[in-house]
């Protein structure tokens, strides 16, 4: 997986910056956020450093962490001579154990849990990096949008606000699947699901996004498991959040579960 996101390091602060990123997903993460100055944030799954960059211009000390080692030599490039930030390659999925106990404020992860199969580790590892009263912000695809994408075996059409010339086909572990299952599901971005593919003679040119869907309260239990209580829950909503003209060109998507779920949650 971290393959794919080496090949998009260099472009990856044009797609930061498409409407569905720049005017819904962050404005909504951020107002999550508590105030920065003088704290010390975890942005796990950094990508390219561009958040983590905007949470240092806001009085934050930052050490960014991603499995893409593309991910981070770009960000190193982009932003790594500035005081406040430091860029180091780890595994959410490993435990992070080269950082140290209780050293954070703040973990702030975006759009990462999607793609990992187990968040029990994920929610522990946070638990132990983030200090008794501080907090985790993440971004994550939300269970219904997920769920209707794997039962249906297509993803919507979301070109106009994702800067994309690509509708992906979706291969799901099963078609018979419940909301409540946990289950495999993967993207071909190049629209179609390769012959073969499920023997891993598809090629590395047809190699996908993989992602783990997984109900609300499976997103939710390890991190109550870990000690943190939930303090915040938001669905973004493109009928308040995205220009007036791109609204009417995506009808079809403000009339679906909302894409993401952002939530907050405090170590008691």
């Amino acid at each position: 997986m971290s393959d794919h996101y080496d090949d998009l390091a260099d472009d990856w602060s044009d797609y930061a910056a498409v409407p569905w990123r720049a005017q819904v997903l962050w404005p909504t993460v951020d107002e999550l956020l508590p105030d920065l100055g003088g704290k010390r944030v975890l942005d796990a799954g950094c990508g390219d450093g561009t958040h983590a960059a905007a949470l240092a211009d806001r009085g934050a000390d930052v050490v960014g962490v991603d499995a893409s080692a593309g991910m981070i030599e770009t960000a190193r490039e982009r932003y790594g001579d500035r005081d406040r930030i430091e860029f180091r390659r780890g595994d959410l999925a490993t435990g992070l154990d080269f950082l140290d106990d209780d050293g954070f404020d703040l973990v702030l992860c975006q759009h990462v849990l999607s793609h990992l199969p187990d968040l029990e580790p994920v929610a522990a590892a946070f638990a132990r990096l983030v200090r008794p009263g501080g907090s985790v912000v993440c971004s994550t695809h939300h269970p219904f949008h997920e769920y209707l994408v794997a039962r249906e075996a297509s993803y919507p059409d979301t070109r106009a606000i994702d800067g994309l010339d690509a509708r992906p086909a979706v291969d799901a572990d099963s078609g018979s699947s419940t909301y409540v299952d946990t289950e495999r599901y993967d993207l071909y971005w190049n629209g179609s699901v390769p012959d073969g593919q499920q023997d891993g003679t598809g090629g590395d040119d047809a190699a996908p996004s993989t992602f783990h869907r997984r109900p609300l309260d499976a997103l939710t239990d390890p991190l109550f498991d870990a000690g943190f209580a939930l303090t915040a829950l938001r669905e973004p909503d493109l009928s308040e959040r995205l220009d007036d003209e791109l609204l009417e060109e995506v009808a079809d998507l403000a009339e679906r579960p909302p894409r993401s779920l952002c939530l907050r949650a405090d170590l008691r």
